[in-house]
């Protein structure tokens, strides 16, 4: 894959991927239904889920979405993210992707993936990191607690080695803003030949946003509106 991203070569490498044959039938299932993937979309803010769903009556299918036309077509999931930073400077400037591409709605079904078929998930990442870097965040808000898993945030060493080590960024929690910032990189990351990083980057880990209460939502939009503000002029909150 070259350095340019497009939505071509996004969808070529998508191709490549899902070419992967797995020997569990329960991952062969969801991996031939396709994949699903956001078109690239340069924004300040970057909302990031887990991967897309596979609802009751869904065709097998291979595609990449428009992220503007997917909060009017499907208001329900897509319109929380721009409605969280709607009355700031930069409510028109927002973007969205998932972690991994696969479609399947019980995301317990990544656990099986991490089990069986790691490799899968490590090629979607690195392509989704690549993507990350393209769209050039200001601050990376990542909505579901597993998907934060995946950034390095809870990797741990043992007597064993390291574990659940993935992208494997290191962070350091800004007691000013109330997030994180990637300060460095884990020898062991999967990124460790990548040329990319979002080394410096501020990440504001949190739930998804439809089980999330109207209180915590008020109380994440400051925090988001706190820390553009602050960082990127003199403005009053």
């Amino acid at each position: 894959m070259n350095n340019v991203l497009t939505d071509e070569s996004i969808y070529q490498e998508l191709t490549r991927i899902f070419n992967y044959k797995s020997k569990n039938e329960e991952n062969k299932e969801i991996i031939n239904r396709g994949f699903v993937c956001t078109k690239i979309k340069k924004g300040k803010v970057l909302f990031v889920g887990i991967n897309p769903s596979y609802p009751s009556g869904s065709k097998v299918d291979s595609f990449l979405y428009d992220i503007d036309k997917a909060v009017t077509e499907y208001p329900k999931h897509y319109s929380k993210f721009p409605n969280l930073i709607k009355n700031t400077k930069f409510s028109e400037s927002w973007s969205y992707l998932d972690l991994f591409q696969f479609r399947e709605t019980n995301q317990k079904k990544v656990i099986g993936f991490v089990r069986n078929d790691p490799q899968f998930l490590v090629s979607q990442l690195k392509l989704t990191h690549k993507m990350i870097c393209e769209i050039k965040p200001e601050i990376i808000v990542v909505c579901n607690s597993e998907a934060s898993n995946f950034f390095g945030i809870n990797k741990k060493k043992s007597s064993e080695g390291w574990q659940n080590i993935w992208l494997g960024y290191d962070f350091e929690f800004d007691k000013n803003f109330g997030l994180d910032f990637i300060k460095s990189k884990n020898e062991h990351s999967i990124l460790k030949n990548e040329n990319e990083s979002l080394i410096g980057k501020p990440i504001l880990f949190t739930s998804t946003l439809t089980y999330m209460a109207k209180f915590d939502k008020r109380r994440l939009n400051w925090q988001i509106k706190r820390f553009m503000y602050n960082r990127n002029s003199k403005n009053q909150l």
